[in-house]
This record gives C-alpha cells, sequence and structure tokens, in this order.
C-alpha cells in the first residue's frame, strides 16, 4: 500500500530527535560573534547529502540495523538516523538551515522496485523537509518514462520537494521523452529555483556533468548541455539572490572547472564520484566552495556559512558520521518499515522470497579492495557468473567470465552472525533492468579470441590508472600477466586458464575462439573500446562461428533454450544462486560461503 508521508508524520513527530544519546557525537557549528555593532553577522547551514542511491536502511548487513535503538550495532547509514540528524542541527540553529541532495537518489537496493508506484527515495525526501534535489545519472537507468512515472507517483502521495535540472534538454520531435519534457512544461522539474530561508534568497540550480551523462545512454533523446554555460545562464535567470548553490551531479574534477568558469557561484554541493570531502575545498579566483558526501547515506554533510561583504566565507565544514550513535526518527523509520511491508506483499512476492529472508552465511567481511585490485567479492561475482550459466547451460559452456568494479556496489559484511539476506545480495548487483522486465541486468555471452582476452587484462593494466577504479576488471577462470612498466597499452603479456586443478598459458595469435560471459553493460562497451582507445584496445564481440554480433540484445544469455524466447540469469541472480549453491558446514540448514572469497585469489599477477 502506497503511504503518504504526511499520514506517517502524523503518528510520529518528525522530530523524535537523537534520544539522549546525541547524534552520533555531532555538534551544530560556531556561535555567531557579534560584529561591532552588537548585531550577529548573517549565517546560513547547508546540509546536504548525494549518491544516496535508494540506501533507506543502514547496511553492514541489514537486519543488523535498528534505528530505534542507540549503541547496539555497527551498520552504517540508514535515512531515518539522518532525519534525526538534520532534526537536531535545525532545532539548535539560530540562523537558516538548507537541507538539499546532488542526485543519484535512486537506483541501489530494493525500494527501487517500488519507485514508479510510492517513489521512496522522493517520499524520505518530503519527510524530511528537504528544500531541492536534482537528477543523477542513475535516475536515468530504466528510462525517461520510468523517471517521469516515480516523480508522479511521488507527487500523489504529497512530495513536492523542487527537482531542478539545469542542462538538461528534451527533444520536442521525439515523443520518447514526452512525459519528461510535461515535467518541465509544468514546472515540476524547473532549470533554477529559489529557496526563500527565513529573508535569505538562496538560489539553487541542478547540473549533470558530462561524465555522468556519458554513463546514462537510458536517458536518450533527452540530452545535456556544457555544464559551465548552463551555470552561466542559471546565474542569469536567478537575478537577485542572497546566495547561489550548484546541486552538481558532475564529480569533484569537473567541479572544479565550474568554479573556474561562473564565479558567480557561490556553493557547490557534488555528487557522482562518491567522494569524501573531509575539509570544505575553495576553488576559482572567488573561493567557491565545493563540497561532497559520500555515498549510500554513510555521512550527513554541514557546512556552515558566515556572510562575509558581497560573497560568504565557510565558518566550518563536517561531515557527520551516520551511525549507531543515536536513535533516528520514528516517523520516517515507519515510512520505511511500510515500504519493507510492500516489498514483501508485492514485487518480492512475485519474485518468490522477502526482503529479510536469508541466503547464505559468509565467514567474514566479503569486499571490494579498497584500492583498485582485484578482490574477494569480485572474484565471487564472476565466479557465479560462469558457475551459473553452465549449471544452466552446460550444453555450451562459457570459460570465462569478467565484471567491472563500477557495476559491483556493495560488499556482504559478515555484522552479528554473518547471514545475508536478499536484501544484502541484492545490493551488491542492483542495477538496471533487462528486457524481460525483472530488476536487474541480465547476462550477456559470446566468443572472443585469445588475443582479445588479453585486452580485456589490458583494460585494468592501461585505463584503469588513469581512469580509476571504476574500470578494474574483475576476472574468472582466467589469470593475467602484467609488466606495468611498459608503456599503455602494451602492459598485458599473457593470460592462462584455470583447468579445475591448475592454471596453464592459452596461447595466442590464434584464431581459436573462447566463450565468455559479463553483463550487458560491459558487453555494450566492449564493442566500443576501440574508438575509446584509439585502437588502443579491440574487443569484438563474435557468435560461435566468429561472425561479429552487432548489438548487446543479440548477445543475451538464455537460460533454458528449450523454451521459447529468450529466459535472462539476472547479475542478482546468478549471484543468489550461487550463494545458495554452497554446503551447509555448520547444520543451521543456511549454505556457507567459503573463507576463500575472503582475499584475493591472485588472478592478476604484476599489478
Amino acid at each position: 500500500m502506497a503511504r503518504s508521508p504526511i499520514l506517517v508524520l502524523t503518528m510520529f513527530t518528525l522530530g523524535g530527535g537523537c534520544g539522549g544519546g546525541g547524534c552520533g557525537g555531532d555538534d551544530t557549528g560556531a556561535t555567531p560573534e557579534r560584529d561591532d555593532t552588537g548585531a550577529a553577522p548573517e549565517r546560513l547551514t547547508i546540509l546536504h547529502t548525494n549518491d544516496v542511491h535508494a540506501h533507506l536502511m543502514g547496511y553492514g548487513p541489514e537486519a543488523d540495523y535498528t534505528p530505534d535503538v542507540a549503541g547496539d550495532d555497527d551498520t552504517i547509514g540508514g535515512i531515518a538516523r539522518i532525519a534525526a540528524m538534520v532534526d537536531r542541527i535545525r532545532t539548535a540553529s539560530d540562523h537558516p538551515v538548507l537541507l538539499v541532495d546532488a542526485g543519484d537518489w535512486r537506483a541501489g537496493s530494493l525500494f527501487q522496485l517500488l519507485d514508479t508506484t510510492e517513489a521512496p527515495g522522493l517520499q524520505v525526501f518530503q519527510a524530511m523537509g528537504y528544500d531541492a534535489t536534482t537528477i543523477g545519472d542513475h535516475e536515468w537507468d530504466w528510462g525517461s518514462d520510468d523517471l517521469a512515472a516515480t516523480i508522479a507517483a511521488g507527487d500523489v502521495l504529497g512530495v513536492n520537494v523542487p527537482i531542478v535540472a539545469s542542462n538538461m534538454v528534451t527533444d520536442p520531435s521525439n515523443p520518447a521523452d514526452d512525459a519528461v519534457e510535461a515535467l518541465l512544461e509544468s514546472g515540476r522539474v524547473t532549470s533554477t529555483w529559489i529557496a526563500e530561508k527565513e529573508g535569505l534568497r538562496v538560489g539553487l540550480m541542478g547540473l549533470l556533468g558530462e561524465g555522468a551523462a556519458a554513463v546514462a545512454p537510458a536517458a536518450a533523446p533527452v540530452t545535456f548541455t556544457s555544464i559551465a554555460e548552463a551555470a552561466a545562464s542559471a546565474v542569469t535567470d536567478l537575478g537577485d539572490t542572497d546566495i547561489i548553490v550548484v546541486l552538481s551531479h558532475s564529480g569533484l574534477s569537473e567541479d572544479l572547472a565550474i568554479a573556474e568558469a561562473v564565479p558567480d557561484v557561490d556553493v557547490i554541493v557534488g555528487g557522482h564520484t562518491h567522494t569524501v570531502t573531509e575539509e570544505a575545498i575553495l576553488a576559482g579566483w572567488r573561493d567557491t566552495v565545493i563540497v561532497q558526501a559520500g555515498a549510500y547515506g554513510a555521512w550527513l554533510g554541514q557546512l556552515d556559512l558566515v556572510r562575509n561583504g558581497d560573497g560568504w566565507a565557510v565558518d566550518s565544514f563536517r561531515l557527520h558520521a551516520v551511525d549507531d550513535g543515536a536513535t533516528g526518527d520514528a516517523g520516517v523509520t515507519a515510512l520505511v518499515d511500510g515500504f519493507v511491508d510492500d516489498l514483501d506483499s508485492g514485487p518480492l512476492a512475485a519474485l518468490g522470497t522477502s526482503y529479510f529472508g536469508p541466503v547464505a552465511e559468509v565467514p567474514g567481511d566479503v569486499t571490494m579492495m579498497e584500492s583498485c585490485s582485484e578482490s574477494g567479492l569480485g572474484n565471487l561475482v564472476t565466479d557465479a557468473f560462469r558457475a551459473r550459466t553452465n549449471a544452466l547451460r552446460p550444453d555450451d559452456p562459457v570459460d570465462f567470465a569478467f565484471e567491472a568494479h563500477s557495476i559491483i556496489r556493495d560488499d556482504l559484511l559478515y555484522g552479528t552472525d554473518g547471514i545475508q539476506r536478499f536484501a544484502d545480495v541484492f545490493r551488491v548487483l542492483p542495477l538496471g533492468s533487462g528486457w524481460d522486465g525483472r530488476p536487474g541486468r541480465p547476462l550477456v555471452a559470446f566468443w572472443i579470441t585469445a588475443d582479445e582476452l588479453v585486452d580485456v587484462c589490458e583494460i585494468t593494466a592501461s585505463i584503469c590508472p588513469t581512469y580509476g577504479c571504476d574500470y578494474f576488471v574483475e576476472v574468472s577462470g582466467l589469470r593475467c600477466h602484467l609488466d606495468m612498466e611498459r608503456s599503455q597499452f602494451n602492459r598485458a603479456r599473457s593470460v592462462d586458464r584455470w583447468t579445475g586443478t591448475d592454471w596453464e598459458p592459452i596461447p595466442t595469435g590464434t584464431e581459436d575462439l573462447y566463450h565468455v560471459t559479463v553483463d550487458t553493460y560491459v558487453g555494450s562497451v566492449m564493442g566500443r573500446l576501440e574508438s575509446l582507445t584509439y585502437g588502443g584496445i579491440v574487443i569484438t564481440p563474435k557468435d560461435a562461428v566468429g561472425k561479429p554480433v552487432p548489438s548487446v540484445a543479440e548477445m543475451v544469455f538464455d537460460a533454458d533454450a528449450k523454451t521459447d524466447g529468450v529466459q535472462e540469469l539476472e547479475l542478482w541472480e546468478a549471484l543468489l544462486d550461487y550463494l545458495a549453491s554452497f554446503e551447509d558446514t555448520d547444520g543451521d540448514v543456511i549454505p556457507n560461503v567459503p573463507d576463500t572469497y575472503l582475499e584475493p585469489e591472485g588472478r592478476y599477477v604484476g599489478w
């Protein structure tokens, strides 16, 4: 059942507060000093989040999360805890407090399954009194119609949080984006917004950066103009304001460029790169302030500003860790619990599972490495892809499986008892949807040569060091030998395959083909690597006889060749089934994940 935040909050006071223990020890900024006339200087506090990715529950794992009790679990995050922090800071402040979000509030947990009916992310923003948010790249994951339907669902339930998007351009000649176009025409999504905060006029704009737009293909035919040009235009449109704040889903490097190009911008609240800015960054000749608060609701940013002539100066900045240091807001907790109930009675029931249904038990934390390197979690994910495709289609086995770090979104943490529930497993691989309408991206399978296997290793060796950990490719069944002292695009030297008992070299320079599986996004990128790397890396997906496959839709792995049509295997589904296949070694009827996945295995040599 869809719930209005207004209904829930008549039962619980939004200011349910942090309890006697406070909000994780956070303070509320310095006491204003008086000037020579005895008047307090003009101040503004900006509270901010970004890249929440539908992480409404605390995690580590989710079953340990107890927002109504402080000091009894090690989980991090939880939107109810953030709500309580926000309320405490607002209550203690003697000056205006602005609460904003910099995008990617969707896509990352099971709550996304309710987007077009209940808009959970927007509902909690409404309940917490957000002054504005913007649209990130993952808001577009299911296309423009789905995004428009999510906003419409929130509106029906009383959501009126301003959504600001200053460089989004629709195509009047293409009906595919008509739903988003209607949101712009009605003003529900607006290019600029002025928030009145106790006499202060706060001008707001929202920007999606070039890098973020490049990984939002489902936004088409919607396009995005230059963020610097859009920011300059928005400054003009905002007119007379006291302060201009950009909600930028662009990443730190592009935010620095905005500060240099548009000096009239006072503050940039950033997102997209999940950066934890431990200190406020000052950039541009006018010292534009740039801040970002990590991701997944693990931090709440607090920027305290003081009027400084015709501008604003940083009085203090801090990131509040969102943990079990205090209780969460009771009203927001009830709202989120209602979403869990609706998942269990709706989409999860249709999938034959439940939110807290136990899946497997881990022997410790199965995680991505902090640096760009092979990880136990990456090995688990790629082994799952290879094992499940081969179990389903033993007549057409896959030799190797790959996955990019950017697709693996969350760890499997031991927590209290090591038991991973369905919600925890889904969060590892939550993105996208397939052609069958089910959540999650499906696996694709195709054929490549041994030389192209070397090029798969070259992606990690040559692209990852320049462009970051998102481009590290985890592998299964394959071992990559690298020489990082060599020149770019010439660092991957050879590859081995796992025989089941040992590694053996794979001869290169032959026309032999090898069957591989990856997710749809990586599958589509492989066909474009030549242009992306100026010919440095060339991987052409092929069919079993070596003919190039022109589209990712034609590569989708068919989990059951005996049934008409293509039976997709979603990424999370492959992981779920693989975890369920492990032996129960301690007699609790829950499969136990081998401890080999607690550490890297050595699938990269020379990295």
